[in-house]
């Protein structure tokens, strides 16, 4: 520990200079990437009911909307759905690129997914993951048939969520400090270990 101790002292210039360079090349780095946002919503696999049909029918309900859950995950990240998001939000990105922007994952045991959103702007990212539960749960229904019994709600919005910034600034920039300083100690402990230059043999 005392070497350590030695060593930081000797080389701490190096140390400070290199971690100050690494700081803003990280900042530099975060200023100069285009930011990406991510949002998140919850929806749920509603199935309607007949209450005279009493504990069978909601039995039933429950098995149904536990298998189709997992069929509206690759529904919501379609370039179909995310063509009706564009028409709906007026965006000018193709169905393609939008649909790219969304991923659904089923939350363990339940029929609910939660749906994740990175998109190039803080308000696209909300409007958007919103917006595709909505229009997975038209989709699917038109193609189901009028009578089909199963929907997809809204139960958390994304507005109501925190909104994740990639890349962020002040982590780049500590991400960067550290290195600086690592790069400072490898100085540091070369600079203490090399051999002093011999001198010359006078004659």
């Amino acid at each position: 520990m005392q070497e350590l101790m030695t060593l930081v002292r000797r080389g701490l210039v190096w140390i400070i200079a290199l971690g100050v360079v690494g700081g803003a090349a990280g900042a530099v780095l975060a200023a100069n990437t285009d930011p990406t946002y991510t949002a998140s919503s919850m929806a749920y696999v509603q199935v309607k009911v007949d209450p005279e049909e009493g504990m069978t029918g909601y039995s039933y309900a429950s098995t149904v909307a536990n298998s189709a859950t997992d069929g509206f995950l690759p529904v919501l990240a379609s370039p179909a759905v995310a063509q009706d998001v564009i028409d709906e939000l007026g965006l000018s990105q193709s169905p393609t690129e939008v649909a790219s922007w969304v991923s659904a994952t089923r939350v363990t045991d339940s029929p609910a997914i939660e749906i994740q959103v990175s998109a190039p702007s803080r308000e696209d990212a909300i409007a958007v993951a919103d917006a595709v539960v909505t229009h997975a749960s038209d989709d699917l229904g038109a193609l189901a048939g009028d009578d089909y019994p199963v929907s997809l709600t809204l139960l958390s919005s994304a507005q109501v969520g925190a909104v994740t910034q990639t890349p962020s600034l002040l982590r780049y920039a500590a991400v960067g400090v550290v290195v600086g300083v690592i790069a400072g100690l490898i100085v540091a402990f070369v600079l203490a270990t090399r051999p002093a230059p011999r001198r010359g043999r006078s004659e």
